[in-house]
């Protein structure tokens, strides 16, 4: 009988619940050093796991309670534990960001495994700071060894997660650390990049009087021409524009990419992978042929202000006029401009000196691209400036076979207004093409 009474007076020290964990975990958690300590006195093992791996410690690291870990430390837990997911307690602690947390490890070995990597994508501790903006724990974990251009799985240094989520405090430590600010991530991304497709404009602005090259352009395309897309996205998939994460604006930014040696005449060379459909060759694209596709007329002024060449066209001989006008879509939801700000940009293109009769080297016309774009207004104004009527495409599309509905398989979708204006002016269509499906 008393050997019974022991075994449930001892229970709930030891397991609590089903899955291992013990009233040392439950403490250790908790922060509740006088718990702990009890508990420790009571023969609780200091490293016991759950069914999971998680022992006490590791909950202390993750829940920032540095004297908790002074105490199992001292009581013989390990400091260079890993977790089954590879997860050491110095990754723990850096993610919380408790500095005192980190120092304490440190002190008892712990810097041993510095440069260890989680299993799930192979990000050190370093990285988890950076990722969550924790600039004081940077300094411990560099002193101990951590190498500030350590790569993750896919290439990601601690500086290229601290600039994606924004952290300026924590970039300019790790650059003062030794951080290369025009690093490149395997895409030919670069900190520059990161932090204008995140829209931290500020933080833009920092690296660049950090030494960030306004003109790199590893990936095949410059911060300038990214900043077009971050600025006003296509909006096909209702992708909403980004918020600046600060008070620096999109065209501060864009000013700022000139002062630093952006080439705002610099020519795209790579296609992003985003997702969309994307008809418009974008290969010889400058950011203004961009602004210009998305009918972004303040940001084309501004370009112009800057030195943009307003008649710089992509490979294939497509111009500005012609991606306002809607070349390079094939459907109205694929610009996140509207018709209203499409005419006003073709406009501004015929003030510059732009033609309403260029055809490229596809055989567009601006017509082509106003039918395609649903923009009635937009067809009056070329039709009245004498853009061509009945120009055939490669595809072997006139404007009218674009009115039509024809000209795209299983679109089930006419233009009656655009149609009855164009037969009305004369229009005529070849024999129709066989749907592209």
């Amino acid at each position: 009988m008393l050997a019974l009474l022991l075994a449930v007076a001892i229970a709930p020290a030891a397991q609590i619940d089903g899955d291992g964990a013990t009233a040392l975990h439950e403490a250790a958690h908790a922060g509740d050093l006088a718990a702990v300590g009890r508990h420790l006195q009571d023969g609780v093992a200091v490293d016991a796991a759950t069914r999971h791996g998680v022992t006490p410690i590791a909950l202390a690291s993750a829940a920032g309670h540095p004297a908790v870990i002074e105490a199992l430390l001292a009581a013989g837990a390990d400091p260079n534990q890993v977790s089954p997911q590879g997860e050491t307690l110095l990754m723990l602690a850096a993610r919380t960001g408790i500095v005192a947390s980190v120092e304490v490890l440190l002190r008892h070995g712990a810097g041993v495994s510095v440069e260890a990597r989680e299993g799930w994508r192979g990000q050190t501790a370093l990285m988890w700071a950076a990722a969550e903006g924790h600039p004081a724990v940077v300094a411990p974990l560099v002193a101990a060894g951590a190498r500030v251009d350590a790569r993750s799985d896919a290439g990601f240094t601690p500086l290229a997660f601290a600039v994606r989520a924004g952290h300026r405090g924590t970039v300019d430590v790790l650059l003062d650390a030794g951080s290369d600010v025009n690093l490149e991530l395997p895409d030919g991304t670069s900190p520059l990049h990161l932090a204008v497709v995140n829209a931290h404009y500020g933080l833009a602005i920092r690296l660049l009087e950090r030494g960030a090259d306004a003109a790199a352009d590893g990936p095949g395309w410059t911060p300038l021409h990214q900043l077009v897309w971050t600025r006003r996205p296509n909006r096909h998939y209702n992708n909403p524009s980004a918020i600046p994460s600060g008070p620096v604006t999109d065209l501060e930014l864009v000013r700022a990419l000139a002062a630093h040696g952006a080439d705002v005449n610099a020519r795209q060379t790579g296609e992003p992978q985003d997702g969309y459909r994307n008809m418009l060759n974008r290969s010889g694209a400058t950011p203004f042929l961009l602004a210009a596709k998305a009918v972004d007329v303040e940001l084309m002024r501004l370009l112009l202000e800057l030195g943009a060449d307003p008649m710089a066209a992509n490979e294939d001989g497509t111009t500005a006029l012609l991606v306002a006008a809607g070349v390079g879509i094939w459907s109205a939801s694929e610009s996140p401009g509207s018709a209203a700000e499409a005419l006003e940009a073709v406009k501004l293109m015929v003030e510059l000196g732009d033609s309403v009769a260029t055809v490229d080297d596809n055989g567009d016309t601006a017509l082509h691209g106003a039918v395609m774009r649903d923009a009635p207004e937009l067809v009056r104004y070329l039709l009245d400036r004498g853009a061509p009527l009945n120009a055939v495409n490669e595809r072997g599309w006139t404007p009218l076979t674009i009115t039509q509905g024809i000209f795209y398989a299983n679109l089930g979708r006419r233009f009656p207004e655009m149609e009855a204006l164009l037969l009305g002016m004369g229009a005529t269509s070849p024999t129709p093409p066989d749907p592209i499906r």
